[in-house]
């Protein structure tokens, strides 16, 4: 069961964008420093904002090529978590580039503006390290890569940037390790680069929330009842998160509810990076998921906010509905959790 959903990660290059770009590029000014009512924290199974547990609700969007979240805000979601799939030249600061692969990128702190203004919290992930297929996260096991190095000092940077910005969450690789553990994965290679990864980013000042991913392409929480519990011990602001395709969607009811309970059982806190009705060529219902994790006050983020409906992942049309097209409904089923009370 191939894991690897080659069609998300790469989006053409947006040439339009430098005409964009030179009418726009002054448009927000950078808010380095944002007020207290920006901070969130984790404790036990529950994300806080401020002194209140609170249930999330997202999607994963593709606003480096596009900074802008306004549209948004009609789904009611309170997450964007930003595709980087060119860290290497990724801005952080400043004007839209065009990198090597002929794509314009706005900068990390644009996008944040953008989601901000919008009261959306921004989750950056990496998920290449300089845009082409050969380098992309997905699979990798981050310690054995040749850019590691050079990861690590990126990593950094994008820490000590947000350090004084709450409201953006930094997750450390974009599902690491191999679906089926060919590539000599244990949970204690897991335990010393997620460990080592985490340590970075507190060590830059950054005290804000760090995801973390689990094993299998972030599939496999089995990870997370054998070492979740520890890893925490002396950590903080930790959010775990886990991939909900193939071995998520493609569960009796009673076993998803069964693991769903575990989770809570122990204790530590989780978030659905991403889930979609598509992957590796499966078509799958996401709606007993999505109403089973919504119920139970889980928060979760859907795979992605695109408009094109030939994408059976792709939340809406060209024209801005929801996108139902050969993909059960996934559009119209993702806009009614997401418009939906949260249940924390």
């Amino acid at each position: 069961m191939l894991i690897i959903k080659f069609t998300k990660y790469w989006v053409p290059g947006f040439v339009l964008l430098s005409l964009l770009w030179l009418v726009s590029c002054n448009k927000h000014a950078s808010s380095n420093v944002v007020n207290s009512n920006t901070q969130y924290s984790t404790s036990g199974n529950k994300i806080y904002h401020l002194t209140s547990p609170v249930q999330l609700i997202g999607a994963n969007s593709l606003h480096v090529f596009s900074a802008g979240s306004a549209d948004m805000n009609a789904w009611n979601l309170d997450i964007a978590r930003e595709f980087i799939g060119n860290m290497e030249q990724e801005p952080i600061t400043g004007s839209t580039i065009l990198d090597s692969n002929t794509s314009y990128l706005y900068s990390l702190q644009t996008i944040v503006d953008s989601n901000r203004a919008n009261k959306k919290i921004t989750i950056l992930c990496p998920f290449g390290w300089n845009g082409t297929a050969s380098t992309v996260f997905s699979g990798m096991m981050p310690s054995q890569t040749y850019w590691w190095t050079a990861y690590k000092t990126k990593l950094q940077q994008w820490a000590a940037q947000f350090a004084s910005q709450p409201d953006v969450w930094i997750e450390v690789w974009n599902e690491p390790y191999r679906y089926d553990r060919s590539d000599g994965y244990t949970d204690d290679i897991w335990m010393q680069d997620m460990t080592q990864m985490v340590s970075i980013i507190r060590n830059a000042g950054n005290q804000n929330i760090i995801l973390v991913p689990c094993a299998e392409q972030g599939q496999d929480e089995s990870v997370l009842h054998n070492k979740g519990t520890s890893f925490l011990s002396g950590k903080t602001n930790i959010l775990f998160t886990i991939h909900a395709y193939e071995k998520w969607l493609l569960v009796p009811a009673s076993q998803l509810g069964a693991r769903l309970q575990a989770l809570q059982q122990n204790n530590i806190p989780v978030i659905f990076g991403e889930t979609a009705p598509m992957n590796a060529g499966t078509l799958m219902d996401t709606k007993p998921f999505l109403d089973s994790v919504y119920t139970r006050g889980f928060s979760v983020l859907a795979w992605v906010w695109k408009y094109d409906a030939t994408d059976q992942d792709a939340l809406l049309t060209a024209t801005g509905a929801p996108n139902n097209s050969n993909n059960n409904n996934w559009g119209s089923v993702f806009k009614l959790i997401s418009n939906s009370v949260r249940k924390p």
